[in-house]
C-alpha cells in the first residue's frame, strides 16, 4: 500500500480548513475564560452553567456517579463546584461537550463505541494512577485521557481516506499508527491534538502529556503527567473491550520507574478501571453503556 505525503499540510492548516469540525459550544470558552479570571467567583460560573439545562443535568449526573463516590447527593452546580473545584468542573464541561459533539463519528474508519470506550477507560485509568502515585492537582488528567486520541479523531473526520489507509497499514504491519501518520501527514495525531488544544485555549498542562504520550520523547515540563497518560493508554489497550486498533504502544521501563510503579500494579489498576468503566460510560457515553 502506497502512502503519499502532502508536504503542504500542517496541523494548523488542517484545523483552519475544518473550523466547523473543530468548533465547540461557546459556553466552553466562556467558562475557560471565567476560570482564568480572578474577578469571577464560583457563583458567577455556576450561574452560567445553570443557563444550559442539558449541560447542568449531565454534570450533576457525573459528580453523583460511583466514580466519585460522594457520601451524599450533589444537587446543584454550586455544590458540585464546592466538592470538586472550579477547574475540575471546567474540565468536565470540556469532556462532556467533546464527547457529545463527536459521539456519531463514521464507523467505517473509527468505531465510535470502541473509540470512546478506550478514551474513557484511559481517562479513568489516568486518574487512578495519579491517585496511586499521590500526584497533587492532577484531576485534569481525566480530561487529558478523554482527549488523548482527539488528533486521530480529527484526522479521521478531516481526511477519512488517508486515515483509513494509515489504520489498515498499521493493522497489517503491526506498526504504531503514530509512526505511519508522520510518513503520510507529515505530523502525528499528538501534534495535531496539541494544535487543537491551543486553539481551544486549554492550559499548557494539557499539551505536553497529550502530544508526547505516543512517543519516546522526554517531557520537559510535565514528565509525571506525561508518563501517567502513557501508562493509562497502554493499560486501556490491555483489555479487549477498550483496545484501539493501531494504538499498540509499549511501556518503557523508565516510565514505570519514574512513577514508582511495578508490573503487578498495572494489573491491579487495570482491574479497578474495568470495575469503574461501566459507571463512567453510563454518564459520559450512554450509547455504549446501553
Amino acid at each position: 500500500m502506497s502512502l503519499t505525503p502532502d508536504s503542504s499540510l500542517t496541523p494548523d492548516s488542517l484545523l483552519n480548513s475544518n473550523t466547523e469540525l473543530v468548533s465547540l459550544p461557546e459556553i466552553v470558552f466562556q467558562l475557560n475564560e471565567m476560570v482564568n479570571d480572578s474577578n469571577c467567583s464560583a457563583a458567577d460560573i455556576g450561574e452560567v452553567i445553570n443557563k444550559d439545562a442539558g449541560l447542568t443535568m449531565r454534570l450533576l449526573k457525573i459528580v453523583n456517579s460511583p466514580f466519585y463516590g460522594f457520601p451524599s447527593s450533589i444537587e446543584t452546580i454550586s455544590m458540585a463546584i464546592t466538592v470538586i473545584g472550579i477547574r475540575q468542573l471546567r474540565d468536565l464541561v470540556f469532556s462532556t461537550c467533546v464527547i457529545s459533539k463527536y459521539s456519531k463519528i463514521p464507523s467505517d474508519i473509527l468505531n465510535p463505541d470502541s473509540f470512546w470506550s478506550h478514551s474513557i477507560a484511559t481517562a479513568t485509568t489516568a486518574q487512578l494512577i495519579a491517585k496511586k502515585v499521590n500526584l497533587s492537582n492532577s484531576e485534569y488528567l481525566f480530561t487529558c485521557g478523554i482527549l488523548h486520541d482527539i488528533g486521530l479523531l480529527i484526522m479521521a473526520l478531516a481526511a477519512p481516506a488517508t486515515t483509513r489507509q494509515v489504520l489498515e497499514l498499521s493493522k497489517d504491519s503491526n506498526k504504531p499508527s503514530h509512526d505511519l501518520q508522520l510518513n503520510v501527514f507529515g505530523f502525528s495525531q499528538g501534534e495535531l491534538a496539541a494544535a487543537l488544544i491551543r486553539k481551544w485555549r486549554l492550559p499548557d498542562s494539557f499539551i505536553e502529556p497529550i502530544e508526547l504520550q505516543q512517543t519516546n520523547k522526554v517531557a520537559t515540563h510535565y514528565p509525571m503527567e506525561t508518563a501517567i497518560l502513557k501508562v493509562a493508554n497502554v493499560i486501556s489497550n490491555m483489555q479487549e473491550n477498550t483496545a484501539l486498533t493501531g494504538d499498540n504502544q509499549l511501556i518503557h521501563p523508565g516510565t514505570l520507574e519514574l512513577l514508582g510503579l511495578h508490573k503487578d500494579d498495572l494489573n491491579e489498576i487495570s482491574d479497578e478501571t474495568q470495575a469503574k468503566l461501566q459507571a463512567m460510560l453510563s454518564v459520559l457515553y450512554t450509547r455504549q453503556a446501553a
